[in-house]
């Protein structure tokens, strides 16, 4: 077989196959593999390479698009020096992803406008880049689609999209309070990752201590404490708001009209 038809049996192979990223760079690692002298082995290796590696890439993206996350966040735009109450080597301990891999919850506790959404955001970002599937909504977005699902009679497919991806991310928990049947989804949702070792980030502007006020049921808030904190980080944030500091230091005060 001559060196022209192996070759266009390669390229129909690798296309046959969907490995677009080899068949794109087949000439190129061909050309670089003569002048280089390299083995058969070592040129295959590197087509497998460039493909596998643009597949990761390509999941990454996949898994952006997927993840609900509408304004993405990095760790490394967070202003430690604005929030000198968040540790930047505990962040940087998370970023790590040991928390995933083990299993661990990760709670940001605090006053709205310190931080708790972007932190959140910015670890999500870091197991997407490690190739994990995350899901990330508002607890109020998560009620609203529970009970779009409960409509439809959906609602066991909700939960298992609860429980599928690596991580689920709740943000803004405590703003508005519960109904019973909502707080028992979350309860359910939350009990089945807890049994699969799947870790839960959530935000809250609650204390644990104030979690029956908008729990319909403090027993039921009490039992869902126990799961998500039994392997469990509770960072804690006090300070002042973004907003209301960059208002302050541009001289903006807030209007407050007397009531008519």
């Amino acid at each position: 077989m001559s060196a022209a038809v192996s070759y266009e049996r390669v390229r129909e192979h690798l296309s046959a196959l969907s490995m677009e990223a080899a068949l794109d760079a087949l000439d190129v690692v061909l050309e670089n593999g003569q002048k280089q002298e390299c083995t058969t082995v070592e040129v295959i290796d590197e087509l497998f390479t460039r493909e596998r590696d643009e597949r990761f890439q390509r999941r990454i993206r996949t898994n952006l698009r997927l993840s609900g996350i509408a304004t993405p966040k990095t760790l490394e735009a967070f202003d430690f020096t604005a929030q000198s109450q968040v540790s930047k080597k505990t962040i940087d301990e998370l970023a790590t992803l040991r928390f995933l891999h083990q299993g661990e919850n990760l709670l940001f506790l605090g006053p709205p406008g310190v931080g708790k959404s972007h932190l959140a955001v910015g670890l999500a970002l870091k197991a997407i880049e490690a190739g994990h599937r995350v899901y990330f909504l508002t607890l109020h977005d998560l009620i609203s689609k529970s009970r779009a699902a409960r409509s439809k009679n959906r609602l066991n497919s909700f939960i298992h999209t609860l429980i599928r991806p690596d991580l689920l991310v709740i943000d803004e928990v405590g703003y508005l309070p519960l109904e019973q049947h909502d707080a028992t989804l979350i309860f359910e949702a939350v009990s089945k990752r807890y049994e699969k070792l799947k870790p839960i980030i959530l935000t809250s502007n609650k204390t644990y201590a104030s979690w029956g006020d908008f729990f319909p049921d403090p027993v039921l808030a009490t039992a869902l404490l126990d799961r998500l904190l039994h392997h469990a980080t509770t960072i804690s944030i006090r300070g002042e708001s973004y907003r209301l500091r960059h208002r302050r230091l541009a001289g903006i005060t807030p209007e407050i009209h007397p009531p008519k």
